[in-house]
């Protein structure tokens, strides 16, 4: 559930079942999501060694063509505040009231994050759900069923008989990411999917 109250805030921790599983279009999709749709206070941590939030910041700066001052670790953009190198105090930074949201991006899932990513209040995984993909991904999730964890499984990509599949064989359920073309575009339908998720 969401917690409100200055102070008090969420943490959302997403990570991928493998690679390119779509792990930082949805935190940023996220991110939007509860920044505008919710009206609550948002930021998203970079928490992996990709450099995506470097290269955004780029793109959103050159669009907005802002005289604002720029700041070593953060950049702002729709609302959002993004921190492009995650590690424990920006995350304790981030943790003291100024926000009511807080989404990290931890991107694939490695032994390093994982007892970061255990430490959130919601846990996602991402999954690619292509042959070519599906054993990465039915690693964690056999790993979420043996453990009786509260993960939230997720998918892009792949076909309905898998995710069948994976909900016979495993007993999760692996809720379907809709097609977002923008992560900074946020309609009906991602609104009601978002409510059901988060």
């Amino acid at each position: 559930p969401a917690v409100s109250g200055r102070g008090v805030c969420r943490v959302i921790g997403i990570r991928g079942a493998g690679r390119k599983t779509g792990v930082t279009h949805l935190c940023v999709l996220a991110a939007y999501y509860l920044a505008s749709a919710k009206q609550r206070r948002t930021a998203v941590i970079e928490w992996n060694g990709h450099g995506d939030f470097d290269r955004m910041e780029r793109i959103c700066r050159s669009r907005e063509r802002t005289g604002e001052k720029k700041e070593n670790n953060l950049f702002k953009a729709l609302g959002v505040t993004y921190y492009k190198q995650g590690e424990a105090c920006t995350l304790a930074g981030c943790m003291d009231g100024t926000f009511d949201e807080i989404v990290i991006d931890f991107g694939e899932a490695t032994r390093d994050s994982m007892r970061e990513w255990q430490r959130c209040q919601v846990k996602m995984v991402t999954a690619a759900l292509g042959e070519w993909q599906l054993e990465e991904a039915f690693g964690m999730m056999e790993q979420g069923s043996r453990l009786g964890k509260s993960w939230i499984f997720l998918a892009a990509f792949g076909s309905e008989w898998t995710r069948r599949e994976i909900k016979g064989r495993l007993g999760l359920t692996v809720h379907r990411i809709p097609f977002s073309a923008d992560a900074f575009r946020i309609d009906n339908a991602m609104i009601n999917w978002f409510q059901g998720i988060l």
